[in-house]
């Protein structure tokens, strides 16, 4: 997003030198547009988070649906042989090893992913802050030549 400002000013008796007019402009202008890249990569960057995020969330769900289908009809040891009482015992131990695993692996990548969401926020309510004030010295700046260029075509 560029601002339309003029390229050139109109010289009066007392104004302003063009070329340093100009330059300060084209800086200005480059500044800009740099910004406006850094916030359009943190925006998608944004995005892409919100979407692991979002991936993250469903594949948690999944599991916990999982763990409760799973949980809902438990065999009873008690009318087994002692070896598949083992068995049982051992692939329940397995599973809730497999299931705290998976919680705290969706856990941290949730705390990533919400650490990382904040960040861009942050970057974004910067950029977007600094981007205002820089619109607005524009303005200022190009005021008076505006004006001046007004006076003499009068």
């Amino acid at each position: 997003m560029t601002l339309p400002l003029p390229t050139s000013f109109a010289l009066t008796l007392r104004g302003y030198d063009r070329e340093q007019v100009d330059e300060h402009l084209a800086e200005t202008q480059e500044e800009l547009r740099l910004l406006t890249l850094d916030r359009d990569a943190a925006l998608a960057e944004a995005e892409t988070l919100t979407r692991r995020l979002e991936a993250a969330r469903t594949e948690n769900d999944r599991l916990r649906a999982r763990l409760d289908r799973l949980a809902a009809t438990p065999a009873d040891p008690a009318a087994v042989g002692d070896r598949v009482r083992r068995m049982l015992e051992l692939a329940r131990a397995e599973a809730d090893t497999i299931v705290a695993n998976a919680r705290r692996r969706a856990d941290a990548i949730l705390e990533q992913a919400t650490a990382a969401e904040r960040r861009v926020a942050v970057r974004l309510r910067a950029i977007d802050d600094y981007l205002a004030r820089a619109e607005h010295l524009l303005a200022e700046e190009a005021e008076p030549a505006v004006r001046a260029k007004h006076l003499t075509a009068a």
